[in-house]
């Protein structure tokens, strides 16, 4: 089979069937600020592939603008023929399927919930309620002289927060095995940063679902 027919199933394959996999990649190669000022990115298409690096298309949606723009991935290392070509699209899948651990840093939303989550912990098992009301009018007009209400407020946000992010994590986990087929390791990922994160990152995952299900559909309607 010459190098373009096999270019060419490549192609085809990857752009009806793989969606999913392109726009990972996409996102893979976005700055911070990027991410902000985009609505959404669509119509992803792989344009070329070669020895050393892939390239994709897609539409880039603002708030009241969309244009085509391109990304290029590296391949390290290099292939030596494009018969290295499916593992390599597969490698690159996986590992921009992956969560990154620094975004839950990076990301504003991601953080903010971080910081809150630890200072209400903080809250929950070191302070003292009583001696902070004692200590803060404002406070004591709100939680009430002894605190009980400003307590319960704290320990109650505490508690739903580590459950609903648990809860977030193991749903979470579920769609990465059962719908997106990804490997232990980055399920495992997932569902440790979304423990952490939350909505923030499970809003990604969801993200992935919504188009792997449009795939899969689309699959089901071609066969009828």
């Amino acid at each position: 089979m010459s190098p373009q027919t096999v270019e060419s199933r490549i192609f085809t394959h990857m752009n009806e069937d793989h969606e999913l996999s392109l726009y990972a990649m996409v996102q893979s190669t976005l700055s911070q600020k990027e991410k902000q000022s985009l609505v959404n990115v669509k119509n992803c298409k792989l344009t070329a592939i070669s020895l050393n690096e892939v390239r994709i298309s897609y539409t880039a949606c603002e708030t009241n603008s969309s244009s085509q723009k391109e990304v290029v991935l590296p391949i390290e290392p290099p292939m030596l023929s494009m018969s290295e070509c499916r593992p390599k699209l597969v490698e690159l899948h996986h590992r921009c399927l992956a969560p990154k651990f620094s975004w839950w840093i990076t990301e504003p939303l991601s953080r903010t919930v971080v910081l809150s989550m630890a200072g209400l912990g903080y809250a929950y098992y070191c302070v003292d309620m009583q001696e902070l009301v004692e200590q803060n009018e404002m406070i004591a007009v709100v939680a009430g002289e002894k605190g009980e209400v400003f307590a319960y407020a704290v320990k109650i946000s505490w508690l739903f927060g580590i459950a609903a992010h648990i809860a977030e994590a193991i749903y979470a986990a579920f769609i990465c095995k059962t719908l997106l087929k990804m490997k232990n390791a980055g399920t495992f990922a997932w569902f440790v940063i979304i423990s952490i994160t939350g909505y923030p990152m499970m809003s990604k995952v969801m993200k992935f679902a919504s188009i792997q299900k449009n795939i899969n559909a689309s699959k089901k309607s071609k066969m009828k």
